[in-house]
């Protein structure tokens, strides 16, 4: 009679636990982080960790990033001039 009781709680139990489901990891990338193609296992090139399709479009990501770096720095130069030479507002007396 006891042994009942606590099998039927032990299957209560087993039923009310949630199923966990495992995620998968990632082994290999899918895409190129420049132009977006895919990636096949011989094709990889993992530089500053992201992988691209080849040598020629990590070349080309670094360029575009540091094209975008110079722009942000002329930008950035350029307000700090106009904030220099706008006048500064006048005090009242």
């Amino acid at each position: 009679m006891a042994e009942e009781v606590k099998t039927e709680q032990v299957k209560k139990a087993a039923a009310e636990a949630p199923v966990k489901k495992l995620k998968k990891k990632k082994s290999r990338p899918t895409n190129c982080a420049q132009s977006n193609k895919r990636i096949r296992r011989k094709d990889w090139y993992f530089r500053n960790g992201k992988y691209f399709a080849n040598k020629q479009c990590f070349h080309l990501f670094v360029e575009q990033e540091a094209a975008k770096a110079k722009k942000a720095a002329d930008e950035a130069a350029a307000k700090a001039a106009q904030a220099q030479a706008a006048p500064a507002a006048p005090q009242g007396e």
